[in-house]
């Protein structure tokens, strides 16, 4: 005799159990894997934007997946991490000794006019007046917001020590990056089978745009601001401008934001004319200008455009929303987020059925 199936009820209380338990085991995964969250995606992002990298070493290496994997970890702390690093040591200095001079206005000395400005046609005069103005009124200025300054100083001193702790978990990304490069294709195949599985082919559509947006953004945005904020580095050291590794380092973040490295190479320009050094403030000028020409407005986004073959607009919305939300990781978070809803909306109202007017 067969034993009785259970009753519907026993049959509802069983299925919410199950999915008691089922919420139950994600919630604590979520909980112990929370600490390693941020150096999780960072080894992710950085997968996905070397993967390729990965199969042609596998394909060179003969098969020997793990061997090209170790590899490419190599090449990511040669081109990523260690020239971050070396920024980040270089600039401890520069940022303590401006944290200091921050802190104390009684040192802020703003310098006279050079001469030469006051012979500059039409706007000459003016402009000469106002830097003496200025020169006059600093320290009374300086001295009103003394307390601002002093905490902008405290606010620079953390951000100094959030990039170091930011270092550390990118090296650990870095490591990480191993084993899911060597796992090879199982990885992808089960986001694949994941998105398919919810979504059907559009889902694993999505999957693939959202890898794309994120190594065109690595090289695009990421890619570009490093080669900026070097290449602007070794102009302000050649032109001997002080606190060159901490400038570096601010043309870094203002170029992975999209502002770009004008704001300094403008003001080393300002200084170095203001010092007398005409011939030094012209070169960093035309350096600046050719950076920003080639690097920004041509370089990085065509490789941006190039690999999403999303508008730039979301991209950029994406970069900087991300960077403000998140931090550097919202650089890769942000755009590829935009990027799925972008071309969720773009599906959807293709979707549409066209009314007829009546």
């Amino acid at each position: 005799m067969s034993d009785p199936e259970p009753g519907p009820g026993a049959t509802v209380f069983e299925r919410v159990l199950v999915l008691a338990v089922l919420a139950t085991l994600i919630v604590a995964s979520l909980f112990v894997l929370e600490p390693f969250a941020l150096i999780l995606l960072w080894a992710i992002f950085l997968a996905v934007t070397f993967w390729p990298v990965q199969e042609w070493l596998t394909h060179r290496l003969g098969g020997r997946r793990k061997l090209a994997a170790a590899l490419v970890v190599l090449l990511l702390a040669v081109v990523l991490v260690a020239p971050l690093t070396v920024a980040a040591v270089a600039s401890v200095p520069s940022v303590k000794a401006v944290s200091a001079l921050i802190a104390d206005p009684a040192r802020w000395r703003v310098p006279a006019p050079p001469g030469w400005l006051d012979g500059i046609p039409l706007i000459g005069h003016d402009a000469h007046a106002l830097w003496a103005g200025a020169e006059r009124d600093a320290g009374a200025t300086l001295e009103a917001y003394k307390g601002d300054l002093a905490r902008a100083a405290a606010w620079t001193l953390q951000r100094v020590v959030g990039l170091g702790i930011t270092l550390v978990k990118l090296f650990l990304a870095a490591i990480i990056t191993w084993p899911i490069l060597a796992g090879g294709a199982k990885g992808p195949e089960m986001l694949r089978q994941l998105a398919a599985r919810l979504g059907g082919d559009r889902a694993v559509g999505l999957l693939e745009q959202a890898g794309r947006t994120i190594r065109s953004v690595s090289l695009g945005v990421i890619g570009m601001a490093l080669l900026a904020a070097t290449l602007q580095t070794a102009g302000l050291l050649l032109a001997g401008v002080p606190y060159a590794a901490l400038l570096g380092v601010v043309s870094f973040v203002l170029a992975t934001m999209q502002v770009g490295t004008t704001p300094v190479w403008l003001g080393a320009t300002i200084w170095l004319g203001s010092g007398g050094h005409l011939g030094w403030a012209v070169f960093t000028a035309l350096w600046g200008l050719a950076l920003n020409a080639v690097v920004g407005n041509i370089l990085g986004p065509w490789l941006i455009s190039r690999g999403s073959g999303l508008p730039l607009t979301v991209i950029f919305l994406g970069v900087l929303g991300g960077l403000l939300s998140w931090g550097l990781v919202g650089v890769f978070i942000g755009p590829t987020l935009l990027g799925v809803v972008w071309t969720l909306l773009r599906g959807w109202l293709s979707s549409q059925p066209a009314t007829a007017a009546r």
